[in-house]
């Protein structure tokens, strides 16, 4: 059994597939022409073996960009499934994308080198480019310079070359592999001390290579990207906006349980980050402190202005602060950056991994007043689900009504 088949096996996919496979077509509230369809329907999906994006065998693909395709595909009524997908190596993949008209190839790291190269459609998931070692090896690696200490292993093709060579990685220390099971275990059998690779796939590799996780550490952290699906210039910018905007409409729509579609697949895919965006617990609670105030002199006004993104409820220079207010049943009476989800009720509704915060919100509001609470979400300026943490405030607005005012960061 190949290292790929193994993997499959780790995954709940059975879970993720109740609710991807849906007849109905929740988030279409387009009528596309329907010679955008055909264009969608004539391209030439191509992938790799990268999980946990995606994975498999050609007719057996899974993962986290597959399983977003596969709703597109369902949404906009394309006639195509994941079985029309093709699984093929990256680096023929990456030049025939370049050069054939009517081609997609996913996933993809965006980045200044490639940007014109292509036309993007995501962002679809984070990838968190690391250096991993074995434990217990001597590895330490505090800067960029400490990288030049050893040898590190890289996928040849992938951006973890240049990302290396950026940090001032001399040419000599890098050595290429042509398969991620060459890459894997070069590192297993000591042929090399470290390996640059995704870290959301590491343990998944390792598991399926026999090997115990635990016993291999995550010495440093290159660079966290946003992955992509990168179509070749020829596709027409109507399809990839219609694509874009299918893709926004069910990554901001909360499901009946509280959370939404993409965060489900996140989260069994387990996709879930920390985020440093220099954000303080201190500008956490002047925010919320600041909006409690506003709302108890003018509760209609502030309402109005936080669902309008206005300053301060959304913060113009760190996008993941904002402010977002419950009414004491847990409706969302106004939000910063989800207008979507004003006026849906959330009681007893939970994040991906299954916490009911908000209720944990109110029964703490309700209690002290204030409080913290911590669970996983989607962070507005990036893909993906992160550890978050919210303070809360219960406050009296000018109406007469009680509301519990909100700010948060990811950490």
């Amino acid at each position: 059994m190949n290292i790929l088949s193994k993997i499959r096996k780790t995954l709940p996919l059975l879970l993720i597939s109740i609710f991807v496979l849906s007849s109905c077509s929740k988030w279409n509230l387009f009528n596309p022409d329907s010679k955008l369809i055909e264009e969608a329907e004539s391209l030439a999906y191509l992938t790799e073996n990268f999980p946990p994006y995606n994975y498999g065998q050609t007719g057996s693909l899974n993962g986290v960009a597959v399983e977003v395709l596969e709703i597109l595909f369902e949404e906009l009524n394309i006639d195509l499934t994941r079985t029309d997908i093709v699984l093929t190596d990256w680096y023929n993949a990456y030049e025939r994308v370049q050069n054939e008209e009517g081609t997609v190839l996913f996933s993809m790291v965006r980045n200044d080198d490639r940007e014109s190269l292509f036309k993007w459609l995501g962002p679809i998931a984070p990838h968190k480019e690391v250096i991993v070692a074995r434990a217990g090896s001597g590895v330490k690696i505090l800067t960029d310079e400490d990288l030049n200490q050893y040898t590190i292993g890289v996928i040849r093709g992938y951006p973890s070359y240049g990302l290396l060579r950026d940090k001032g990685v001399d040419p000599g220390h890098i050595i290429e592999y042509n398969t991620i099971n060459e890459l894997f275990e070069a590192l297993i059998s000591d042929e090399i001390r470290c390996i640059s690779y995704s870290e959301q796939a590491i343990q998944l590799i390792l598991g399926g290579m026999g090997e115990n996780p635990a016993d291999y550490q995550t010495a440093y952290t290159v660079q966290v990207d946003q992955l992509y699906f990168a179509f070749n210039l020829s596709v027409s910018n109507a399809l990839i906006d219609l694509f874009q905007e299918t893709l926004d409409e069910f990554k901001n729509d909360k499901e009946a349980d509280g959370s939404s579609t993409i965060e489900k697949i996140l989260h069994n895919y387990s996709v879930i980050l920390h985020a440093e965006d220099n954000v303080t617990n201190a500008m956490v609670i002047s925010l919320a402190d600041q909006t409690a105030t506003h709302m108890e002199s003018d509760a209609v006004g502030t309402i109005q202005k936080i669902n309008d993104h206005k300053a301060p409820y959304k913060d113009p220079e760190f996008t993941s602060l904002y402010s977002f207010v419950y009414d004491i049943d847990l409706t969302i009476v106004a939000h910063a950056t989800n207008a979507n989800i004003v006026g849906v009720n959330f009681k007893g509704k939970t994040d991906a991994a299954g916490k009911a915060f908000r209720d944990e919100i109110l029964a703490g509001a309700l209690e002290s007043g204030t409080g913290w609470v911590d669970y996983i979400y989607t962070k507005p300026d990036k893909s993906g689900l992160y550890q978050k943490t919210t303070y809360f405030k219960l406050v009296t607005g000018s109406n007469g009504k009680q509301y519990i005012v909100c700010s948060g960061r990811y950490k």
